[in-house]
């Protein structure tokens, strides 16, 4: 798959100018074996914020990773998160990211990915109490289960559980992306970005010619104070003079008419 660009809008307003944009590059490695079957299989779904990031992070790529081993099992083990297929977790960064939908788009590519092996036994995923609490373990339970993915927890709570034994056919890939998402080719995005460019470059060339017009203006201010003073007077209150002046010509013939 290409390198593709996902433009990121608030969940809550889906209609806003984005506050994120994203580029997204699947890697994937394959080992075969007899009769070209494929023994191992590893997913790299990155992602690298385009643009100004967040203070106190530094430019880089992430990424979601995902791994299918063909002899662990009776037919296969994928994990989800990671590249080992007995252990992984998901860690979306930066935190500025958070709460868009922007990991369940890079989960849901995983997914997708893990259903190729119907049959593969799903690593059961492990949910801990400190990774979060009050509406950030909801967000938590929600972020898998919302790929059918359910969970046997500790209490009622709901802080901690063991994913339930599943085949990756059993997984709930996405039907449609969400309205705050949406997806572009990176040269559709390079082409916007040309026209964006071509379009601040004629305005930077607009406002350079008007700030040396506005330099010229100063100089002849400062060349001929009396001509600059008459004319600002003139453009503020042209009506004002006229009236003055047609007042002092009618004084002035009512005077010598006496």
């Amino acid at each position: 798959m290409e390198p593709y660009i996902l433009l990121v809008r608030p969940r809550l307003d889906p209609a806003g100018e984005p506050v994120a944009k994203l580029l997204i590059e699947h890697r994937e490695t394959l080992i075969h074996g007899n009769g070209d079957v494929i023994e191992k299989a590893r997913l790299s779904v990155r992602y690298r914020i385009i643009g100004e990031i967040p203070y106190g992070h530094r430019k880089q790529t992430h990424e979601f990773p995902a791994c299918y081993v063909r002899d662990c099992g009776e037919s296969g083990r994928i994990c989800l998160t990671g590249s080992d297929p007995y252990g992984g977790a998901v860690d979306l960064e930066p935190d500025s990211l958070l709460g868009n939908r922007v990991g369940s788009f890079l989960m849901n590519q995983i997914v997708e990915w893990a259903t190729r092996w119907p049959d593969a036994e799903v690593n059961p995923i492990k949910l801990f109490a400190h990774q979060g609490h009050g509406e950030n373990k909801l967000r938590r339970n929600r972020f898998y289960e919302q790929f059918g993915i359910r969970f046997d927890y500790a209490d009622s709570t709901h802080a901690e559980g063991t994913g339930r034994t599943m085949q990756a056919g059993s997984l709930t890939p996405w039907t449609e992306l969400p309205d705050n998402l949406t997806v572009i080719t990176l040269e559709d995005f390079l082409d916007d970005q040309e026209r964006t460019l071509s379009a601040s470059q004629l305005d930077l060339k607009a406002q350079r010619r008007r700030s040396q017009d506005l330099g010229a203006e100063l100089n002849r201010a400062f060349d001929h104070p009396v001509w600059f003073s008459g004319r600002v007077i003139w453009g503020k209150h042209a009506n004002l003079v006229l009236w003055i002046v047609i007042l002092l010509t009618v004084s002035l013939v009512w005077y010598r008419c006496r």
